[in-house]
């Protein structure tokens, strides 16, 4: 935590100031766009941040920021993750696919403590994490460390500031403009993101350029982009799967034996998991993407370090990875039974907190997900209790919880929560965080 309590200030004369009504006339370049519903909050980072010749833009909601960032560029965007109208990782992921603001550095505040939100922001593009509540001088200096980037910074929007490759908006525009088929990989790092929780991220951004530029010795004339984080993808036009596969194959092998080195002199060995899938014509980016997620997905449950270029069944007394979900609207556990099933996984369903408690008992999965409300037990006594057991020291949980509320987030991350859900959910979004989750090998029998 970066700080202790937030100190006292008056509340601003109205609880929010909307997009439409904040003033517009600064230059970009000393423009900070604040995206935070609490007004207090919002109104200390405007008394905070602002200078004679800087301006401090604050909206309350997703969209307005959406509106101001169309309208005007920004220096610098303060992003709050739990917003009334969207999860702020959807925001931020949005703000990397757009040419505008691919480059724009993005300091995200979160309340409670995940590492893995943490490392899931910094994979969507997030330049900081910074954890509520702040201490405001500290906050100030990171603030004015990312302004002090962007002043600096030289360039195309297209391009990623780590590594020179094309970024996700650069990569958005360019799969747009295909004319025909072709064949995708994508390309995750297998130790990233242990090697950034050890020595951090200035390490993790030299091994992503040391990897950058093996990976681009072999994709030559193909295309190639970091996504964020340790994760990377290649696309080339009119040529099949198969050499697709065989190119990432060399890239595996190269990364394989790079010389990657720790800041105490330890040798770092560096593989991926690669999954790699055809692209027809007309497929849109994002389910090309996701199949290749399903594919990175099995070369991680099969032992990392390969390349998947088929959905291989498992090889026989094999087990898949058992999901239980404790959800007792009907809709949303259709949807997830569906997209859990979709990926491979063994879910089993419980529409009642305790009867989902008791079936935990009997039988350990490898991940749990369960609703914050539930009648009888509800979400957060049944990961309580399931905490207080030995047996569930490791294994992942996800909490769903309704959008915008801030309160159920923290108080499901104090009591042992891995990641949470805002419902109504994004399918491809659930299924990114089931994987992520899996693959960390929390468990004995995770992936």
């Amino acid at each position: 935590m970066r700080g202790r309590s937030l100190p006292s200030c008056s509340r601003p004369p109205s609880t929010r100031v909307p997009a439409s009504e904040a003033t517009l006339s600064a230059t970009p370049a000393h423009r900070i766009l604040v995206v935070e519903d609490d007004p207090e909050i919002a109104h200390l980072l405007s008394v905070i941040l602002r200078e004679d010749d800087r301006e401090v833009v604050l909206v309350g909601t997703g969209a307005k920021a959406e509106a101001v960032l169309e309208e005007q560029a920004a220096a610098l965007i303060v992003l709050d993750l739990i917003l009334p109208d969207m999860d702020g990782r959807r925001l931020l992921k949005s703000i990397r696919e757009s040419q505008a603001t691919a480059t724009t550095p993005v300091l995200v505040m979160m309340a409670g403590s995940s590492p893995e939100t943490r490392q899931e922001c910094y994979v969507l593009g997030a330049d900081l994490v910074v954890e509520k509540p702040f201490d405001p001088d500290e906050f100030v200096v990171d603030a004015q460390a990312l302004l002090t980037r962007t002043s600096t910074a030289v360039g195309s929007s297209q391009l990623d500031t780590r590594t020179g490759l094309l970024n996700r908006a650069g990569f958005v525009e360019l799969f747009g403009r295909r004319s025909g088929t072709g064949a995708l990989a994508l390309i995750l790092l297998d130790e990233f993101h242990d090697v950034t929780e050890r020595w951090g991220w200035d390490l993790g951004s030299d091994l992503l350029r040391e990897a950058s530029k093996l990976l681009k010795d072999e994709a030559q004339e193909r295309v190639l982009c970091r996504l964020g984080g340790g994760e990377f993808s290649i696309f080339s036009e009119a040529e099949s799967q198969e050499d697709l596969a065989s190119v990432s194959e060399r890239m595996l092998h190269r990364l394989r034996h790079g010389s990657f080195k720790s800041p105490d002199g330890e040798a770092l060995n560096l593989t991926a998991s690669i999954g790699v899938v055809a692209v027809p014509e007309g497929v849109e980016l994002e389910d090309a993407l996701d199949g290749a997620r399903r594919r990175v997905f099995l070369a991680r449950q099969y032992g990392r370090n390969q390349v998947v270029s088929e959905d291989t069944a498992p090889e026989a007394g094999a087990t898949r990875s058992r999901v239980l979900v404790a959800e007792d609207d009907e809709i949303s556990a259709t949807i997830l039974m569906h997209r859990l099933e979709r990926e491979g996984l063994d879910a089993v369903h419980y529409d009642s907190g305790s009867a989902a408690f008791e079936a935990a008992l009997a039988e350990t999965p490898d991940l749990v997900i369960l609703d914050v409300k539930m009648p009888g037990m509800d979400g957060f006594e049944v990961l309580e209790r399931l905490r207080r057991t030995p047996a569930y020291l490791s294994i992942p949980i996800i909490m769903l919880t309704s959008m915008g509320s801030e309160a159920d987030v923290v108080r499901g991350f104090r009591l042992g929560a891995d990641d949470y859900i805002l419902k109504p959910f994004s399918p491809t979004e659930l299924s990114a965080r089931v994987r992520r989750l899996l693959r960390r090998g929390r468990s004995s029998t995770a992936l």
